[in-house]
């Protein structure tokens, strides 16, 4: 079993995955065709991000009531699903992963951003955080 990101450590890395995104023409053309701004509360630890994706921008912060989808999860459930570990419509479906938002949306967004888990595993690996590794 891997250990939990810290919110510091969820922000950092999904934050540089979407950043590295920017610089590959195929990666920015698909995820910044997505309508959606996404906010991802998490638990154990507590954080809160707000995923652009027209702007391919993932920052710390609350959304106030401006998101068009909100996921509530654990950082462990966060960190698998970045990974490419985590179904999340079972998640969801199983009340693992809480949901409230446009579904259009949300699965269009989903499709997009699997692109960027081989980046987020990267990123970890680069930094020796092969801990946060799932498999």
């Amino acid at each position: 079993m891997s250990a939990t990101p810290t919110a510091e450590e969820l922000y950092k890395y999904i934050g540089l995955a979407f950043e590295q995104a920017k610089s590959d023409p195929i990666l920015l053309e698909k995820l910044s065709n997505i309508p959606g701004v996404f906010e991802i509360l998490t638990t154990e630890p507590d954080g809160s991000m707000i995923i652009d994706m027209p702007n391919l921008t993932a920052v710390p912060g609350a959304a106030d009531g401006n998101a068009d989808c909100t996921f509530r999860m654990t950082g462990e459930y966060a960190n698998r699903f970045w990974q490419g570990d985590l179904n999340l419509t079972m998640a969801v479906m199983r009340g693992d992963i809480g949901m409230e938002g446009n579904m259009k949306i949300v699965a269009k967004a989903i499709n997009a951003q699997t692109k960027l888990f081989p980046t987020y595993i990267e990123l970890l690996k680069k930094d020796g955080r092969t801990d946060l590794l799932v498999k």
